[in-house]
């Protein structure tokens, strides 16, 4: 016999708990199934002899206000850890050293990052007017878009290096409005970068907020648990009980009648009147082109790029780091030969008090998976020590321990038009899907509190499907 739901949701990482969680508080019936042995996806914590180590995910902006709220209704508010002020300096390799990213004009001016030439290009930008790109018009690659309003250089190191660090991309390989929306649309509206940041500041400044749950602190800190950020989705996942399923994943959905059927790896059937779709797009691709009529095309899913990433996780005594929040690498960073093959590597235990043994230290080196390709375990962490070494200008420390983490397709890369083609995707399931809603990664942004944010909407939408529908029953029995 058949176990029946109100909705199933498929995936138990950040945006599947969220919703999962937010369904069942609203007295939802609700199950999660989850192909892996743990929930949380990315976002998940390991300890070793003292060390804590962050398996993808290493800290939350304290602005983030889905994660500021599942974090209260979790009951996990007076265990939010605040990062360490000191370490808020971002550091860029170029030119053989590390140099401190500015953060104001001043340091901007004195700064060696950039040329004279490539400083004067980028001061330039608020009165350089910026060409608009109409709905209709065809959406600019990022390195387009940057390299117009920085300039060529400034592109290149400040714009390249950041997006390795969000992407583990390259910047022709994204769209300028598909993979950060917000600061291309404000650059669009107002005319240019600095003209829209100005006007978002004012409109912020003239329509404050509501007021966080938890901790007041200052502009720019970032937060985590003491025992890392995969605190939260343990609790989430221990208050769904036995309504998340985990090591069981879904094999094949088929609409059924009154709902939908969905078939787990051990032959186990589940039905349910709505579906959430919440896995990476692989997975996504295999269950919709079962589940969608013929000639429904979803290849856009199984086209979309995604970015293999491998991270080693250092554990160092007698550690001797900068105080900062760690550095990254522009593309073809300077000298060619010997500049460091990692993405950037971040110092966790300068951000936060207890991820360290007093006198120690985590770094976690982020490389793309072929960096590693033919290395094995001790040969990828001696790439790493000597990668540190190449960046800092001297070894950090004595290595104690290390882990390393490969994960395939972890995140997906919103290239030139992705926008448009998800949103055609999505109302062609809305259309062929009856209450089947899509909440994965190919959409909705990459960071933990987008993904929180999507899940949560996912949620919301789900509900109002469920809805709709009790009210068309009703309707459709009434005298």
């Amino acid at each position: 016999m058949q176990e029946t739901y109100d909705v199933i949701v498929i995936g138990a990482g950040a945006t599947g708990l969220a919703c999962a969680h937010t369904l069942h508080r609203s007295g939802v019936e609700v199950l999660c199934l989850e192909s892996g042995r743990a929930p949380g996806g990315v976002m998940t914590t390991q300890q070793e002899g003292g060390f804590l180590f962050e398996q993808g995910p290493n800290t939350i902006p304290a602005s983030a206000p889905c994660f500021r709220r599942l974090t209260q209704e979790a009951g996990l508010l007076d265990r939010l850890t605040v990062s360490n002020p000191a370490a808020s300096l971002r550091l860029v390799y170029r030119n053989g050293h590390l140099h401190p990213l500015p953060t104001g004009p001043l340091e901007f001016a004195r700064s060696k990052l950039l040329s004279v030439r490539g400083k004067l290009r980028l001061m330039s930008e608020p009165f350089r007017p910026m060409l608009k790109v109409r709905p209709l018009d065809a959406e600019p690659s990022l390195e387009e878009f940057l390299v117009d309003r920085l300039g060529q250089e400034a592109a290149q190191v400040l714009g390249g290096a950041f997006v390795r660090g969000v992407y583990a991309a390259e910047l022709d390989e994204l769209g300028a409005r598909s993979a950060f929306p917000r600061v291309f649309n404000l650059a669009n509206d107002a005319g240019g970068i600095v003209r829209g940041m100005i006007k978002a500041r004012k409109a912020t400044k003239n329509q404050p907020g509501t007021p966080l749950p938890g901790p007041s602190v200052p502009p720019g800190s970032l937060l985590s648990f003491p025992r890392g950020l995969g605190e939260l989705p343990l609790v989430l996942a221990r208050g769904l009980g036995q309504r998340l399923q985990l090591g069981r994943g879904a094999t094949e959905i088929e609409r059924g009648a009154g709902g939908w059927v969905v078939t787990v790896d051990d032959g186990a059937r589940f039905k349910a009147e709505s579906i959430v779709l919440a896995t990476g797009p692989r997975d996504a691709h295999g269950l919709l082109a079962m589940a969608t009529p013929d000639r429904t095309d979803v290849r856009q899913l199984l086209d979309l790029p995604t970015a293999n990433i491998s991270v080693v996780h250092l554990g160092l005594s007698q550690a001797n780091l900068p105080p900062a929040f760690g550095f990254l690498v522009p593309p073809d960073a300077e000298p060619v030969g010997s500049a460091p093959r990692l993405l950037g590597a971040l110092f966790p235990s300068n951000i936060f008090k207890g991820h360290a043994p007093a006198g120690g230290a985590v770094v976690s080196a982020i490389y793309h998976s072929t960096s590693l390709a033919g290395l094995d375990s001790k040969a990828s962490v001696q790439l790493a020590l000597d990668d540190l070494r190449r960046g800092l200008g001297y070894q950090p420390g004595t290595l104690e321990t290390a882990r390393i983490r490969h994960w395939k397709g972890v995140i997906p890369r919103y290239g030139v038009g992705h926008d448009r083609k998800m949103a055609d995707l999505h109302s062609t399931v809305r259309r062929a899907l009856p209450k089947f809603v899509m909440a994965g990664t190919w959409h909705g942004g990459v960071s933990v509190e987008d993904r929180f944010k999507t899940g949560i909407a996912a949620a919301e939408e789900t509900s109002a499907l469920l809805d709709s529908g009790s009210k068309a029953h009703l309707e459709g029995t009434a005298p």
